[in-house]
């Protein structure tokens, strides 16, 4: 009697265990959908801002296309690591920016990285283009289409 309760617990046990490793695998599933939703339902935008140190930085940002006003942006520094590149990645949320530059109303967006001292701003220059510019929306004063992000269709 004893050797089949010891019997019966131990596939009971068995049988706990691999129904746990398919709710697991069901899970990671359900996250890589959701991965992948948020990937198909934004606008992207590619480009290599220059870098001090290396060949640039490769940007990729996709800004949702819905009311969560998300983004997700990976910073690539190229061959940064004994000519490996690294990357970086971030999330968050996306601010409406406006401000008057020279005596003209621009439009852009602040990205939150962090800390609020490692906030990114891109121009709204036409419906294809972003450019990196400073906090008040200023440019770079000179090789301005070097800070452009491109759409990627």
């Amino acid at each position: 009697m004893k050797k089949a309760l010891m019997a019966l617990a131990a596939c009971a046990l068995i049988a706990s265990c691999q129904q746990k490793g398919k709710t697991e695998a069901n899970a990671e599933n359900a996250d890589s959908v959701a991965v992948d939703s948020m990937v198909s339902d934004s606008v992207r935008y590619e480009g290599v801002i220059p870098a001090a140190d290396g060949p640039g930085i490769r940007y990729q940002l996709a800004l949702a296309n819905d009311s969560t006003d998300g983004f997700s942006l990976v910073m690539t520094y190229l061959e940064a690591e004994n000519g490996a590149d690294k990357a970086f990645y971030y999330n968050g949320k996306k601010e409406d920016v406006k401000k008057t530059v020279d005596g003209k109303e621009k439009s852009g967006y602040k990205l939150n990285l962090g800390k609020e001292e490692d906030a990114e701003y891109f121009l709204l220059l036409n419906d294809s283009t972003l450019r990196m510019v400073d906090k008040d929306l200023k440019e770079a004063v000179s090789g301005g289409a070097k800070y452009d992000l491109k759409l990627k269709k």
